[in-house]
C-alpha cells in the first residue's frame, strides 16, 4: 500500500491534469456524470484530475472526493485560464464553450481531449471522443491534427461498470426499474408509476430518485407495496438495481450505455432534443424499446405496447446480448491510456546504460510481472546482478538502451549481437505499461541499432507462449512468426525482424 501511495504522488507531481465541463441542477449531470468515469480511469494510473466545473451547489455530493472548482467559466475566463496553467493533459466536456473557448484552453496543454456527441463544432488539434452508439456514421470532417476516437467501445462509464458479473435472464418480468437521471426534467417518473400501478400490481417497481427531483412528493403518493423508492444512488447502487431488474424505462442519455453494459433490455424515451440520434440508433442497433418522445400523446399507451413486448424471455436475452456486445465497460481507460500514450510518447528519451542506473535495471528485472513472462522465474541477488550488468554495459557486443520519460527512468531495451543478426529483450517499468508505449521503447531502439550496428540485417525476439502482450507488440511492430521453440523446458515463439523492412 505504501508503495502505491508513493507511486501516485510521484506521478501527480510530474503532470497537471484538468477536466473542464458543466452541470447544475437545471441542465443536468450527465456531462459530469461521465467525466467522473474519466477522473477514475486516470486514478487507476496514479494521477487524479482536477474538476472546473460551470455549475452550482447541486454538483458537490457528484465530485465528492476529487480536487475541483465552481464557477462560470463562460463568464469569467481569465480566472480558468489562471487554473489551466502548466497542464499536461486537458479534457473538455462541454455544450457551453464556442470554438474560440476551445482554442483558447488548447493552448495550455501539449495534449487536449474534446468529449462529443454530435459533431458539434470543428474542434482544434487534439483527442476528440465520441462514444455515442451513433459517432461513426456523423459526418466528420476529419483532419490530421486530430485523433478520432468514435463508437460506443469508447463511451466512459464509471468505474462500477468496467467489471460486472453477469446478469440473469429470468423466465417471466418480476422486477422493473424507472429511471430519468438526476432531475426528471419533464416529471415521467409519477405519470409512469401510476399507469404500472393501475396495469401491473403484481410487477415490483424500482423507482431511482435523482438529487434534482423536484416531484418527490407526488412519487411517495403513488408508492405501494410492490414500489420501492431507491433515493439519490450512487454508481453501486444504479448497478445493483440494474442487476436486479428484468427491464428499465429510461429517459435516453448516457444511462443507456450502462443499461447496455448490464444487459438490461430499456424501454427509452427521449426527453431532450440532443437524445433524439442516441434513441433512434440504439433502437436500430436492437437494444431499446423506443416509446417514443417525452410530448408524444401515446406516449404512456407506447410504454405498455412495449412492456407486453419485452415479456418474451427470448427477446430481453437478445436485447441483453446486443447492448453487451456494444458496450464492454472500459471507454473510460481506453481515453486515459490513449491520452496518456500521446503525452508520454513526445517525452521518450533512450540512451546507453550505465553504472548509475544499475539499481533502476535491479528493480525492475526483479518485478514480479518481468519474472513471470522470463525464461528464468527465480529472483535476482544484488550482488549477482550487479556483475552481470557490469558484463554487459562493458560487452561491445551488448547494446543495453535506457528509455526515460520526462527524465524518469520508465525500462530497458537491450541487444546481444552476433555476426548479423541481434536478439532484443524490453521491459517496462509498472507505471509505464498497458499504455501502449512498448511500441514507440522499441521502434527507438531499433532505429539506434540501425545507425550504431549497420551491420546487424536481422533481429530475434523469443516470446513465452503465456505471454500475450509482448506477442501483440512485436506482431505491430512487424516481426513475424517462425517458429515455435522450448528454452529452459518452456514453450517459447520465434519472431524475426528483417532490418531492411
Amino acid at each position: 500500500m505504501t508503495l502505491l501511495i508513493e507511486f501516485q504522488i510521484i506521478r501527480q507531481d510530474k503532470m497537471k491534469i484538468v477536466i473542464i465541463t458543466e452541470g447544475s441542477s437545471k441542465i443536468g449531470f450527465g456531462h459530469i456524470t461521465r467525466c467522473t468515469s474519466i477522473y477514475q480511469a486516470f486514478k487507476v494510473n496514479g494521477l487524479k484530475p482536477n474538476f472546473i466545473v460551470n455549475g452550482d451547489s447541486s454538483v458537490e455530493s457528484i465530485l465528492k472526493n476529487t480536487k475541483y472548482e465552481i464557477f462560470d467559466w463562460l463568464e469569467y475566463p481569465e480566472k480558468l485560464y489562471k487554473s489551466l496553467k502548466g497542464s499536461s493533459i486537458i479534457i473538455i466536456d462541454s455544450y457551453l464553450a464556442d470554438k474560440g473557448l476551445y482554442e483558447r484552453i488548447a493552448q495550455f496543454s501539449s495534449v487536449n481531449i474534446y468529449i462529443d456527441d454530435n459533431n458539434r463544432i470543428n474542434y482544434p488539434k487534439g483527442i476528440l471522443v465520441n462514444g455515442s452508439i451513433h459517432a461513426e456514421k456523423l459526418d466528420y470532417l476529419f483532419s490530421n491534427e486530430i485523433d478520432y476516437l468514435l463508437g460506443s467501445q469508447f463511451i466512459p462509464l464509471r468505474r462500477q461498470f468496467w467489471n460486472i458479473p453477469d446478469k440473469e435472464v429470468n423466465p417471466t418480468l418480476q422486477n422493473v426499474m424507472i429511471t430519468f437521471g438526476g432531475d426528471d426534467l419533464r416529471n415521467l417518473t409519477p405519470k409512469i408509476l401510476k399507469i404500472l400501478n393501475e396495469n401491473y400490481p403484481s410487477l415490483n417497481k424500482k423507482i431511482v430518485i435523482g438529487s434534482g427531483f423536484n416531484n418527490v412528493s407526488d412519487i411517495e403518493k403513488l408508492k405501494d407495496e410492490k414500489t420501492e423508492l431507491i433515493y439519490y444512488p450512487h454508481a453501486d447502487g444504479m448497478l445493483n438495481t440494474m442487476l436486479e431488474s428484468d427491464i428499465t424505462i429510461s429517459a435516453g442519455g448516457q444511462t443507456l450505455y450502462e443499461l447496455a453494459r448490464v444487459g438490461v433490455p430499456t424501454i427509452a424515451i427521449s426527453v431532450a432534443h440532443n437524445q433524439t440520434h442516441n434513441v433512434e440508433n440504439w433502437q436500430k442497433v436492437g437494444f431499446i424499446e423506443l416509446a417514443g418522445y417525452w410530448d408524444d400523446e401515446n406516449l404512456l399507451k407506447n410504454i405498455l405496447d412495449k412492456l407486453e413486448l419485452l415479456k418474451d424471455r427470448k427477446i430481453r436475452l437478445e436485447k441483453k446480448n446486443i447492448g453487451q456486445e456494444a458496450v464492454d465497460g472500459k471507454g473510460a481507460l481506453k481515453i486515459a491510456k490513449y491520452s496518456l500514450n500521446r503525452y508520454y510518447s513526445n517525452k521518450i528519451t533512450l540512451r546507453p546504460a550505465m553504472y548509475r542506473d544499475v539499481r533502476n535495471i535491479f528493480e525492475l528485472s526483479n518485478d514480479n510481472d518481468v519474472r513471470e513472462n522470463s525464461f528464468n522465474h527465480s529472483k535476482i541477488r544484488f550482488e549477482d546482478h550487479e556483475k552481470w550488468f557490469k558484463s554487459k554495459i562493458e560487452d561491445e557486443n551488448n547494446i543495453f538502451l535506457v528509455v526515460n520519460i520526462q527524465d524518469n527512468f520508465a525500462g530497458q531495451v537491450r541487444f546481444e549481437l552476433e555476426g548479423d543478426s541481434a536478439t532484443v529483450s524490453i521491459s517496462i517499468k509498472e507505471e509505464f505499461r498497458e499504455l501502449g508505449l512498448g511500441k514507440n521503447f522499441l521502434k527507438k531502439a531499433i532505429d539506434y541499432l540501425k545507425v550504431n550496428s549497420p551491420q546487424i540485417s536481422m533481429v530475434n525476439a523469443y516470446i513465452k507462449d503465456n505471454n500475450p502482450s509482448s506477442l501483440k507488440l512485436f506482431e505491430k511492430m512487424d516481426f513475424e512468426f517462425n517458429k515455435i521453440l522450448f528454452i529452459k523446458n518452456q514453450k517459447a515463439f520465434e519472431f524475426t525482424y528483417m532490418m531492411g523492412d
